[in-house]
Parts: C-alpha cells; sequence; structure tokens
C-alpha cells in the first residue's frame, strides 16, 4: 500500500513524502527539467542516474540535477519512506541566490549524486524535512517563505558536503548491473552515431535477447527508448540554444529521417521539436523582459 504523508505545492516547489509498503520500481527511466532532492528515511532503494545505478539505504540522500536521467528501484522487497523536493529554476534559484550568493544550478553540477550522511547529518536533514511539512500543515502567514528559507537552509548543509561523504562508487557487485553500466555509458558517448542492437552486441559479446531482457530488468527501459531518451534530451538543449534547423538536429542525433526524428520527440514531449523552440523562445522572451524591467526600477 501507498500511503502519501504529506505534499506541499508552491510556485516552482513540491514537497512530499510517500511511504510504501510494498515493492515499488520506477516504471520507467525518465529525466525533467526540475532539480530533485530525494532522502530516504527507510528501507532500501537503487537510483540509476545517467548511467550508474547506486545503493541507497536509511539516512541516505540523493541530489539530481536537471535534465539527467534517473530511475528508482526496489532493492529487495523491504518497504521505504522518503521525502522528495522538485525545484523549478524560479523563483527558489533567484532567491536562494539572494540569501547565500550561490548558484542553485552550479551547486547541483557540483553535487549530484549520492550522499552517506552521518547521524548527525541525519539528523539535520530530517529535522528541516519536518520543518518544512510542519509550515505546509500550517500554513501561517508567510508559510511559503518560511518552506523557501528551510530549503535554503537544506542547500546550504548540501553545499558544505565534503567529497568523502558521497557514494563515489556505483553499486554493481552484479555482473548484470556492471555490465549495463557499461552499455549506458557506451550509448552516452555514441548516441549521436547510428547505433544498432548489433553495434551493442558485438560490443560486449551478448546476444540479442540477453541484452534487451537484461537492460530492461535493470533500467525499466528498453535499448531504443534510452537511446531516443538520450536523443531527445539533446534535441531539447539545441532547439533552446541553437539555430540549428530541425532537419540538421534530426542529422546530428543520428536519425535517418526527420519524420522519425519528430516521432520521438512528440512521443516523450508531447509536442513538435518545431512548437516546443517556439515555446521556449517565447519563455525566455518574457524572462528576459522581466529582468530588464527589474534592473529599469532598481536604478530608477
Amino acid at each position: 500500500m501507498n500511503r502519501v504523508v504529506m505534499k506541499g505545492v508552491l510556485d516552482g516547489i513540491v514537497v512530499d513524502r510517500i511511504v510504501r509498503d510494498e515493492e515499488y520500481t520506477m516504471p520507467s527511466v525518465h529525466f525533467h527539467p526540475e532539480f530533485e532532492i530525494y532522502y530516504l528515511m527507510e528501507g532500501s532503494r537503487l537510483f540509476f542516474i545517467e548511467d550508474k545505478t547506486y545503493p541507497m539505504s536509511r539516512g541516505d540522500l540523493a541530489l539530481i540535477d536537471s535534465e539527467l536521467i534517473h530511475k528508482t528501484s526496489a532493492f529487495g522487497k523491504t518497504p521505504h519512506d522518503r521525502f522528495l523536493i522538485e525545484l523549478t529554476s524560479e523563483p527558489f534559484a533567484g532567491f536562494f541566490n539572494s540569501v547565500s550568493g550561490l548558484t542553485l544550478k552550479e551547486l547541483f553540477a557540483e553535487q549530484t549524486g549520492v550522499w552517506k550522511l552521518d547521524e548527525a547529518g541525519q539528523r539535520q536533514v530530517e529535522g528541516i524535512f519536518l520543518s518544512i511539512s510542519e509550515e505546509f500543515k500550517a500554513q501561517n502567514e508567510h508559510y511559503n517563505v518560511c518552506v523557501m528559507m528551510k530549503i535554503a537552509e537544506l542547500m546550504l548543509f548540501i553545499a558544505r558536503l565534503r567529497a568523502d561523504e558521497r557514494t563515489s562508487e556505483s553499486l554493481p557487485q552484479t555482473w548484470k548491473h556492471t555490465q549495463i553500466n557499461c552499455i549506458t555509458d557506451y550509448i552516452l558517448r555514441n548516441y549521436t552515431t547510428p547505433i544498432s542492437l548489433d553495434t551493442l552486441c558485438s560490443q560486449f559479446y551478448i546476444s540479442k535477447s540477453y541484452l534487451c531482457g537484461m537492460f530492461k530488468e535493470i533500467t525499466g527501459s528498453t535499448v531504443w527508448e534510452y537511446i531516443h531518451l538520450c536523443r531527445v534530451k539533446r534535441a531539447r538543449e539545441l532547439l533552446e540554444s541553437s539555430d540549428m534547423s530541425i532537419t540538421e538536429i534530426s542529422a546530428l542525433l543520428g536519425y535517418g529521417t526527420v519524420t522519425h526524428f519528430e516521432r520521438m520527440f512528440r512521443r516523450h514531449m508531447e509536442t513538435s521539436p518545431l512548437k516546443y523552440r517556439k515555446k521556449m523562445r517565447l519563455i525566455h522572451k518574457k524572462v528576459r523582459e522581466r529582468k530588464r524591467e527589474s534592473l529599469l526600477e532598481n536604478s530608477v
């Protein structure tokens, strides 16, 4: 049984705590523009991030930078209890920068991974999460500001974590996990080429049936779904940051036809590449205009 202990939503912020009494694995790998903070109160989990699978146990903290491919899955048959925070860039990024002088994007880029907290660290993090829960529950005046202050406190704690507290080694004591880590790493380095199942089987000396079955078992997606996810993720970046045509992006990412590229993009993003580009350019334009207005107001 799944039990939602708490759920709080503010502009650009989602916090929830879920207790699952039965074995649970996310249906597939995914990525999203939000930054993610995942804390395990009880139980054991496996956390797949980009191309590696990490073990998590009670008191571990995971940070996931925006746009990283990831997934959590069962580790044994133990129930688990977890807190999750998802942050969009704004308004929290601006608030955090104003109170700390730190950039949220740079912090997540540097600290992404799984962290093994000591008992003092666990108590501090759990205290922050419980305080956030109380703020959402009571909803007293200015509770939204209090929630952002608590999250900022959590981010400052994370900024102080030492390198030796990070889980440097992915789980993969089993041959399957080790093999999948190697395969996903290969895909991440070569997804812009006309990669095929035959290529992977030849590279790793395994049969197609074994490759497909093992990949689905460990990642929750098919090999092709993972390859297309990598390509769509890169396509989004190019659509937002470059003036390359849809045809040029399609060819760069290894698609044989523009039609195939557009079909895969629509499947994952629920819109066409062209509409996505127009939407994001409009959003960026509005952000620039707001910044320009803010500068003018401050200069008066």
